[in-house]
């Protein structure tokens, strides 16, 4: 339990931490501390399963390692697919954006390929974390992406192209999830996947009815506060006096009648 602490929990602990001392501040040595304590507890959670191979956890450390490079590649998609639109700041070359797209394509084909010949395995089995996120992945990825194509075509202004890139990216995550839905890999079968989904589905849907929950908790309880509180009493109407005070203010830092 001490090796975990230390070589897992710890380490995970930290990340968020080194990303947010990295990012506080611009220029110093700041950005460089939070960065490599980034990188080296980053480090240390994709190396628990070689560390503390007998802590249960590690099983995370090993999914992050094995889904690191397909990761980082749609990433990097999404980076030059974004920052080669429409954006107020410094665009980057037009060709940037189909790069990005064919990124992210290479990124999810190297993912499918994981499913079907090679998935992540933890203790001579498939990593259990593997199959409950892969078709999380796929399923969130598919329904974030629609939800940005609506909201583009509703409330966007001249956004139709990025819309039907968005579009693209929405078609190929819906293809992966009918690929891991038919088709049965080296070490899963399609019938596990459609359960997994399912329980994919229920937590995300668990997570929404959450969120909303707690949004109309809160919304209710702060009505319902602000109903209580006495009406605010009437405010007298300016004399005289206070009208010329502040004739002889607007005078002063005008430089003007005041009238």
């Amino acid at each position: 339990m001490l090796a975990a602490m230390l070589l897992f929990w710890l380490p995970l602990f930290l990340v968020p931490i080194g990303v947010v001392i990295a990012l506080s501040r611009k220029d110093g040595l700041r950005p460089i501390i939070g960065s490599i304590i980034t990188c080296i507890s980053g480090t240390m959670v994709m190396f628990s399963w070689l560390t503390v191979p007998e802590s249960d956890s590690s099983a995370g450390g090993h999914l992050m390692l094995s889904i690191a490079g397909p990761t980082i590649l749609m990433a990097a998609g999404c980076f030059l697919a974004i920052f080669s639109g429409k954006i107020p700041v410094q665009r980057l070359p037009n060709y940037a954006g189909p790069v990005g797209m064919f990124t992210i394509l290479l990124g999810l084909m190297w993912l499918v390929m994981m499913h079907l010949n090679n998935p992540p395995i933890w203790r001579h089995q498939v990593n259990p974390y593997w199959l409950v996120w892969w078709p999380t992945f796929l399923l969130s990825v598919f329904l974030l992406s629609s939800f940005v194509i609506g909201a583009m075509l509703i409330a966007g202004e001249n956004r139709t192209k990025e819309a039907g890139l968005m579009g693209f990216v929405s078609l190929l995550f819906f293809v992966g999830l009918l690929v891991v839905l038919q088709l049965d890999g080296e070490l899963t079968d399609a019938e596990q996947m459609r359960t997994q989904l399912w329980l994919a589905i229920a937590d995300l849907l668990g997570t929404t009815l959450g969120i909303v929950a707690a949004v109309l908790t809160v919304a209710f309880v702060v009505a319902q506060y602000e109903k209580r509180l006495p009406e605010p009493e009437m405010v007298a109407a300016l004399d005289d006096a206070e009208k010329e005070q502040i004739k002889n203010i607007i005078e002063k830092n005008t430089g003007g009648s005041g009238e």
